[in-house]
């Protein structure tokens, strides 16, 4: 599918879109306000043309069917999400920083207000082959992203550091999400740094106030060292 570059809060002042691409740009920012609200199944054709203020015909000028649509806006979402996580590691220095940024980064994907990275991996559509396989993708190249920074940093085989960074990117994509689900209960800042000293020192790192259970859970490793 032709890359049309439609999440801009410019998009009229680009003089580089031809009106072709800007109104399919637009298309696709209708239809993925739809798709986050109603879900793929539940989404008509009707419903995103309505949206975009457009006949139905128009839209399938531009678009074969939904799922050529839906399938065209997780292509461009995968691109995206691989470059900002690329860029937020490759503009910092010494690898606590590298680990923040790109920690920071999917949180504020996930808080982003246009959805996109929240398609992604909650949708109801999942189950196709494309969208597995699209999916499948954004986690393999940031994996691979941060593997090679891993091996670069630390000297480790290709294999074993992008074992590292799998669970790497697992964790800050697991905490942000569910950062997000819970109704985001602490500032974002403070849910990056509780993140990354998890990440970067172990549960050892998690501070507690008074003995407990969990207390002794979390230290463990120290009272059996």
């Amino acid at each position: 599918m032709e890359e049309v570059p439609f999440f801009s809060d410019n998009l009229q002042k680009r003089p580089e879109l031809s009106k072709s691409d800007l109104r399919r740009s637009q298309l696709m920012m209708s239809a993925l306000e739809v798709f986050t609200e109603k879900g793929f199944h539940q989404a008509s054709m009707d419903d995103i043309a309505e949206r975009a203020g457009v006949s139905k015909p128009i839209l399938y000028q531009h678009f074969a069917s939904k799922q050529v649509l839906y399938l065209g806006i997780l292509e461009e979402r995968v691109d995206v999400i691989v470059e900002q996580i690329s860029n937020s590691i490759d503009s910092t220095e010494g690898n606590r920083n590298r680990l923040e940024a790109a920690i920071s980064c999917y949180f504020r994907l996930i808080d982003d207000a246009d959805l996109g990275y929240r398609l992604i991996f909650e949708s109801d559509f999942t189950m196709n082959s494309d969208v597995r396989a699209l999916v499948e993708d954004v986690v393999a190249q940031v994996s691979r992203t941060v593997g090679a920074e891993v091996a670069k940093q630390t000297g480790m085989s290709v294999g074993e550091a992008n074992i590292l960074a799998g669970g790497l990117c697992g964790m800050a994509q697991a905490a942000a999400w569910r950062w997000l689900r819970l109704g985001r209960p602490l500032a974002i800042e403070k849910a990056v740094a509780q993140t990354l000293d998890l990440a970067w020192n172990g549960l050892s790192s998690v501070a507690t106030t008074s003995s407990s259970l969990t207390a002794d859970v979390l230290h463990l490793e120290d009272r059996l060292g």
